[in-house]
């Protein structure tokens, strides 16, 4: 999805101009051998490739590193470790609490002691519900960001080493042999 058009229309020109520059550099290169405008091409040109490739993959990283923290079992707290002069009420709400958490976070529906210390499986209300569904949806969400950056680090990658290819086969194209003036002249 574009979100700016702006940005969208700049990395299209940019991207094209250095794949264009990439393969020409190494089209000149291959057709005349080493020089400065060829190196200097190839070299400004894979820089930028480079880079538009490089952030893409650190988006990646970035973003399967928030994954990979958000989704993290939390920690049991055990009941033990309350304190003892916290009133039934209170260590029920803070179990329900607990388990809360443990199910919008996770989705598994642990269990709670209720104020006669009984154990009990927590039972999700519809705000509980709706707020593990945001919650899912945020982790799918990050996961297809995430697909689509490694997707285009990797596009970036083969796109240069395509233009590459191409710029050094174009470059063993055959030129046509200069005519002489023998043959100049008998063609007149």
């Amino acid at each position: 999805m574009i979100e700016n058009l702006v940005d969208f229309i700049l990395n299209v020109t940019v991207g094209a101009v250095a794949l264009l520059c990439l393969f020409d550099g190494t089209r000149r290169l291959g057709a005349h051998g080493v020089h400065r405008k060829a190196m200097l091409l190839i070299l400004m040109s894979a820089g930028v490739c480079a880079l538009y490739g490089g952030f893409a993959y650190q988006r990646y990283t970035d973003l399967k590193a928030t994954l990979l923290v958000r989704q993290q079992k939390p920690a049991k707290v055990q009941a033990a470790t309350w304190s003892k002069v916290a009133s039934p009420e209170k260590k029920e709400l803070l179990s329900q609490a607990l388990a809360r958490q443990t199910f919008r976070a996770s989705g598994a529906l642990g269990p709670y002691i209720d104020r006669s210390g009984e154990i009990r499986t927590f039972a999700p209300t519809q705000e509980d519900l709706a707020a593990r569904e945001r919650v899912v949806a945020y982790y799918s969400q990050t996961e297809f960001a995430a697909r689509s950056s490694l997707a285009e680090a990797l596009l970036w990658l083969i796109s240069a080493i395509v233009a590459v290819l191409l710029g050094l086969a174009m470059s063993l194209d055959s030129k046509p042999p200069p005519s002489t003036s023998q043959e100049d002249a008998a063609h007149a």
